[in-house]
C-alpha cells in the first residue's frame, strides 16, 4: 500500500496519538518500568549484547528509551508482517519519519534490521557487517530501543539508536587494523553482507570474497548486457562451469545465481524468496564467491553470484 502526501497529513497525528496512547496503556501494565514501555526478555538480551561490544571497545553503554523501544517494536511488527526488511516502510516512511511523527528530539540517529532465528545469531550478523556494527559501536549513540517480533521460524528484529550531544571529536576506532580491501564496489560489498549475514543467521560460516570469481562475474553481467539475454548460458563463455574451466578456476561444487533489479535489497530478497537461488546463497559445500554488479540492462542493474567450494 501506497501512502500519499495528502494522506501523510492526517496519518501523522494519528500515529502520535496510537503512540501515545501505547505508550500510557504500558506505563499503567508495568509500574516497575515508571518511564513506560518495559523491554521484554529477548530485547534485554540484545541490549546486553550491545553494550557488552561498547564496553569491550571502551564505549558507554547505551541507555533504553521506552519510546525508541515502542517505535522499534512497531517496525518490526510491520516488518514481520510483511515478511521482510526494509529501511523505508509504506505506513511510516523512514526513519527520520518515525520519529518526528513521534516527537523524538535528536542529533544523530540510526537503525539496525536483521531477520534471525534467535537473538544471538541477530547479534552476530549485526557485529559482522561494516554497516551495522558501526552503530552498534559509535560514540554517537546514546539512546536505544529495541523490538523483536517472532513470526514462523524467523524473528524480526529492528533497533534504534539516538544520541543529542555533538560530537566533535573523531570516532574511535576499536581495531586499528584496517579492514581488508577486498576489491568490491560499494553494491557489491553490500550484497556480500547480506550474503554472508543470511549465512550466519543459519549457522553456517560466512564467504570468502574471491577476486577471480568477481572478475568473471563481472565479465558475464556485462555479457548479458551487451548480448541482449538473461540466462546461466552464454553465448560467449557457454555454461558458468565452461566460463570458469576456461579460466583456470578449481573447485568441488560451484553454483551461479543471477537477478535483475534496480537496487541491491531488491536483487537479495528476490534470491532469498527462489528456493534454488536460496540453497545456493546457504549452501553448506560453498566457501568462496564472487559478485559482480554491472549498471544497464532493462532491470537497472544485473547480478551474478558465482560460488565455489
Amino acid at each position: 500500500m501506497q501512502v500519499t502526501a495528502k494522506q501523510k497529513q492526517w496519518l501523522y497525528p494519528v500515529v502520535i496519538m496510537l503512540l501515545l496512547v501505547f505508550m500510557a496503556a504500558f506505563s499503567i501494565a508495568a509500574p516497575a518500568n515508571a518511564a513506560g514501555l518495559q523491554i521484554n526478555g529477548e530485547e534485554q538480551e540484545l541490549v546486553d549484547l550491545v553494550n557488552q561490544a561498547r564496553a569491550d571497545a571502551g564505549l558507554a553503554p547505551l541507555a533504553v528509551d521506552p519510546l525508541l523501544n515502542c517505535l522499534a517494536k512497531i517496525k518490526a511488527q510491520e516488518m514481520s508482517s510483511a515478511g521482510r526488511l526494509s529501511n523505508y516502510t509504506s505506513m511510516y516512511g523512514s526513519l527520520g519519519n518515525l520519529l518526528k511523527m513521534a516527537r523524538v528530539d535528536y542529533v544523530y540517529a540510526g537503525e539496525s534490521l536483521v531477520r534471525a532465528t534467535s537473538v544471538r545469531s541477530a547479534f552476530t550478523a549485526l557485529i559482522h557487517t561494516a554497516n551495522f556494527k558501526s552503530k552498534i559501536l559509535s560514540q554517537k549513540f546514546e539512546q536505544t530501543g529495541v523490538g523483536i517480533i517472532t513470526r514462523g521460524y524467523y524473528k524480526y528484529v529492528v533497533q534504534i539508536y539516538t544520541g543529542n550531544r555533538e560530537v566533535t571529536s573523531p570516532e574511535p576506532q576499536p581495531h586499528p587494523q584496517p579492514e581488508p580491501d577486498t576489491g568490491l564496489n560499494a553494491d557489491e560489498q553490500k550484497m556480500l553482507d547480506l550474503v554472508n549475514r543470511e549465512r550466519i543467521n543459519a549457522g553456517l560460516s560466512p564467504l570468502e570474497i574471491d577476486l577471480s570469481l568477481v572478475k568473471l562475474s563481472r565479465m558475464k553481467a556485462q555479457d548479458m548486457i551487451d548480448q541482449g539475454y538473461f540466462s546461466h548460458n552464454s553465448p560467449t563463455y557457454g555454461s558458468p562451469f565452461d566460463m570458469m574451466r576456461t579460466y583456470g578456476i578449481q573447485y568441488r561444487y560451484a553454483g551461479e545465481n543471477l537477478a535483475g533489479a534496480p537496487t541491491v535489497y531488491r536483487a537479495h530478497n528476490s534470491l532469498m524468496n527462489s528456493s534454488g537461488h536460496r540453497a545456493n546463497i546457504l549452501g553448506r559445500n560453498f566457501t568462496g564467491v564472487g559478485i559482480g554488479i554491472v549498471n544497464g540492462g532493462p532491470y537497472g542493474k544485473i547480478f551474478v553470484q558465482l560460488f565455489t567450494g
